[in-house]
């Protein structure tokens, strides 16, 4: 029985250097500062300035003005350019200190002025231009009902501007057959993104996941493809017929309580179906047995369907095309008369149980 689990999500925060607009020219400064930035952070956190002076300072002033947002993303509030007024107070030589900056979520441009008194009289001013990025802490949406193993595709929602997104195909002998690449540059948060990705070399074990938000963070789900055969009595139906007598009910109640219990337990990260085959014995002729048991597996696919199944519910006869007990025609076996019910992430087929994969949906 396969499963269906969530990968491990991680994240961390990247701290940069700050790029200089005078060029060279204040790099002796920026030096004497110690100057660094958080410019990347999630959630809480806001960026900062970071001044690690190798002499003692006296104190240091910023003057920031932030500029419209330059990322897709960022609040509406970037439109109003504050101005923000920083200062550090007296930091020793060797100490550290954090002048942190307070901004709605994105990436945001500044013009800073710094103004430094050092404790030996000497004073210093500069300017320099550089982006914070702040983000939301990063959330991955995948629904059930936008993976499709069949289709080999896949969509997703992140709430943060996107970096990239790859996801990793392994085969039943452990195996990594293949990985596919989407870059999310310029992507806005809350976008739907779709993926796709060729036929595997084999039968797939389980497909990883990992969606990579413009500050780095990352959240990633593993997603294994499912499908079980559904224990059941089998119904038994008046010669000809496809109605359900009530008798047969109680059987169908056991296996609804099943059903219930594999969707709960494996349908939350990809969609399930209910597959419901029909089957008969050997008397009567192939066309007329094949019709038989599609309408018999219609009739229990659509019991289903009004007793709470909400996934969709696919059927099909296979007649006596395939005997669980091979005998010559025209013979009454009751091992023939049977259904099968299958709950499966991709449409079932196999050689021997299915050799027909034209399903109808109810």
């Amino acid at each position: 029985m396969g499963r269906t689990t969530f990968g491990k999500a991680a994240s961390w925060m990247v701290v940069l250097g700050m790029a200089l607009a005078g060029g060279e020219a204040f790099a002796g400064e920026e030096a004497r500062l110690g100057l660094q930035l958080q410019a990347l952070v999630s959630g809480n956190d806001q960026p900062a300035i970071l001044l690690a002076p190798g002499e003692g300072v006296a104190n240091v002033k910023v003057r920031l003005e932030r500029a419209q947002a330059a990322s897709p993303g960022s609040s509406p509030a970037s439109a109003q350019a504050p101005v923000t007024n920083l200062s550090s107070g007296a930091i020793a030589a060797g100490a550290r200190k954090t002048l942190s900056v307070t901004q709605p979520f994105g990436t945001f441009e500044y013009t800073a002025h710094f103004d430094a008194k050092f404790t030996n009289g000497e004073a210093s001013a500069f300017d320099m231009k550089f982006s914070l990025t702040r983000v939301d802490k990063l959330q991955l949406e995948l629904s059930p009902e936008n993976v499709n193993l069949d289709a080999r595709t896949l969509s997703f929602r992140i709430n943060n501007p996107g970096k990239v997104a790859t996801i990793e195909l392994y085969g039943k002998s452990g195996t990594k057959l293949a990985t596919v690449e989407k870059s999310l540059a310029g992507t806005p948060g809350g976008t739907a993104v779709s993926m796709s990705w060729g036929a595997p070399a084999e039968e797939l074990l389980y497909l990883d996941v990992k969606v990579t938000d413009v500050a780095g963070f990352w959240k990633g789900v593993r997603l294994t493809p499912f499908s079980v055969n559904i224990p059941h009595e089998e119904v038994e139906f008046e010669s000809g017929k496809f109605d359900i007598r009530g008798d047969q009910e109680p059987k169908l109640k056991k296996t609804l309580s099943l059903i219930k219990d594999a969707l709960d337990q494996h349908g939350k990260l990809i969609e399930l179906r209910l597959y419901v085959a029909g089957y008969t014995d050997t008397v009567g002729s192939k066309d007329s047995n094949r019709i038989l048991s599609q309408n018999r597996a219609r009739s229990i696919a659509a019991w289903f369907s009004r007793n709470g199944i909400k996934v969709p519910i696919f059927y099909q006869g296979f007649g006596e095309d395939v005997l669980a007990k091979p005998t010559p025609d025209e013979t009454g076996e009751q091992a023939n008369r049977r259904a099968l019910y299958i709950l499966s992430s991709q449409t079932p087929s196999s050689s021997t149980n299915l050799p027909k994969s034209s399903w109808s949906r109810l």
